[in-house]
């Protein structure tokens, strides 16, 4: 019995040195707005038994003095020695009363998203108010220190708890090991594609950076609608790892990169609603799986979920909207302050800029989400250059467009558009200098719907690229969900939608 005990001594003893070596290991690693360690008290506090818990608070406390302790003479004693006890018995609890709402790992993943929230949330204000009420670094307890604190938290937890609840669930879902592996590979590649266009061109501009970084959203994206939660658990871990390797490490407190913040901020609003919605299809496809639901129900359920991510990037779009409007209001107050103390070249320099990035947000902005096609209809915006100067790259596109696309549903039309940018996506292998896009709307007695018809022609042998086979798997499962007829040829995509004569019409 004796023995007994001194085996679980020494494993807990061995359990809180690693948490501590992790601990200031990952923290070296991170930055405030990308915060490991939060993660990893996350993961090991909802994860590992109770009975080894004090041997975490232990582990906790001696990193977090190890970290504080030599700034007692910068700040003051009473905070560099109190606050690692302090911080770590104020989140405790926390988590405890959480995890005692969530019956084992399997809730836990399904409820992360808000559990992520809450704890980066509850440790944020702690920090801070600790900060604050013991006089360590009252420069930093700010609302803008408070937002990097939150998002790195969160961005933290979910970098260290989604791979450990991964392993947890390893063997309670059915999954297709091979087409997982491929999946994940091709958009493992996609966001290296990715990085490497931000980090290899040197110098770039800050709206090409913020757009590249949102791009990253997408293999996210992608994942979760054929993998559900497995698929978002392993896309929001790659592209937060990717948008926090672009971080540049200063050394100064309090320093951060104001557009990757913006894209964090992105990745967490996605993360949320993408481990929602993955977990919802893992539900869907897990209740076909046992219950034998027709194909029909599934691609029902496919159609929903792809409706639920159309409204996701909507929203994205406007948050983003906004956050270029408080650019250009800043901007302009920078330009007015130039030119009150004389600097009218720098302030004209400025608005010139202003108006560049305008324009290439208006472009990356439709490729997220087409919101004019909601008031003009779908002919409007394929016809429009932001369409064009996008998806064409630099290649002529002609246009056969009849009948009036408002009579279909706003549902079809953005399917519709959906299926066009996969099309060029995967014609543009072949390096075309000229597409042709011939659309035609139909109606009959109990059914409307619309036809499609892309083609290119090439200047070059068809090159297979990853981005290609992307768009490829979006637009066989978009028109496969919709009900929709696929005809792929070597240049030339066909597509035939279609959907109740008695939906609700976009011009209603």
């Amino acid at each position: 019995m004796e023995a007994a005990k001194w085996t679980d001594a020494a494993k807990g003893l061995a359990l809180g040195t690693g948490y501590c070596v992790a601990y200031l290991a990952m923290r070296y690693l991170s930055f405030d707005q990308w915060f490991l360690p939060a993660g990893l008290r996350a993961a090991c506090f909802l994860l590992l038994p109770y009975r080894l818990w004090p041997f975490l608070v232990v582990g906790d406390i001696a990193a977090l003095s190890v970290v504080r302790i030599p700034m007692a003479e910068k700040y003051s004693p009473l905070w560099a020695y109190a606050s690692p006890f302090l911080l770590i018995g104020l989140i405790a609890p926390a988590m405890h009363a959480l995890r005692r709402r969530l019956a084992g790992p399997r809730e836990i993943a399904r409820w992360l998203p808000l559990v992520a929230v809450v704890i980066a949330l509850w440790s944020s204000l702690c920090n801070l108010g600790l900060n604050y009420s013991l006089h360590g670094p009252r420069a930093l307890v700010t609302a803008t220190k408070f937002g990097s604190y939150f998002v790195g938290d969160f961005l933290g937890i979910l970098m260290v708890a989604l791979p450990a609840l991964l392993w947890h669930l390893r063997r309670q879902e059915a999954f297709s090991p091979r087409r997982f592996l491929r999946d994940v590979a091709v958009a493992l590649l996609a966001v290296a594609a990715l990085y490497a266009g931000i980090t290899l061109q040197g110098h770039i501009e800050r709206p090409l950076q913020l757009s590249l970084l949102m791009m990253m959203i997408v293999p996210a994206v992608f994942l979760t609608f054929f993998h559900g939660w497995r698929g978002s658990a392993v896309g929001v871990v790659a592209v937060n790892l990717a948008i926090a390797q672009t971080l540049t490490y200063t050394g100064i407190p309090g320093a951060h990169d104001t557009t990757v913040f913006l894209a964090q901020q992105a990745l967490a609003i996605t993360a949320v609603t993408l481990l929602a919605l993955g977990t919802v299809i893992s539900e869907h496809y897990d209740t076909a799986r046992r219950s034998g639901i027709a194909e029909a129900h599934a691609l029902k359920m496919a159609r929903s979920s792809f409706l639920s991510t159309e409204r996701v990037l909507r929203e994205h779009l406007l948050y983003m909207a906004q956050m270029q409007l408080l650019l250009d209001d800043e901007r302009k107050d920078l330009a007015a302050s130039l030119k009150a103390h004389g600097n009218y070249t720098a302030a004209l320099d400025l608005n010139s800029d202003a108006v560049r990035h305008r324009r290439v947000f208006d472009e990356q902005a439709q490729a997220l989400y087409p919101i004019r096609i909601e008031e003009q209809g779908l002919y409007a915006v394929v016809h429009s250059e932001a369409f064009t100067g996008f998806w064409a790259g630099g290649a002529d596109v002609i246009f056969s467009l009849r009948g009036q696309p408002r009579l279909l549903s706003m549902e079809l039309q953005l399917v519709a558009y959906r299926c066009i940018c996969n099309a060029m996506a995967l014609l543009s292998e072949c390096d075309p200098d000229e597409y042709r896009i011939r659309m035609r709307v139909w109606s009959g007695r109990r059914t409307r719907g619309i036809a499609l018809f892309v083609s290119a022609s090439p200047t070059a042998p068809a090159h297979a690229t990853q981005a290609g086979a992307a768009a490829d798997s979006l637009l066989l499962a978009r028109v496969k969900a919709h009900g929709g007829i696929l005809r792929r040829h070597a240049h030339r995509v066909c597509v035939l939608l279609s959907e109740p004569a008695d939906s609700p019409s976009s011009s209603h």
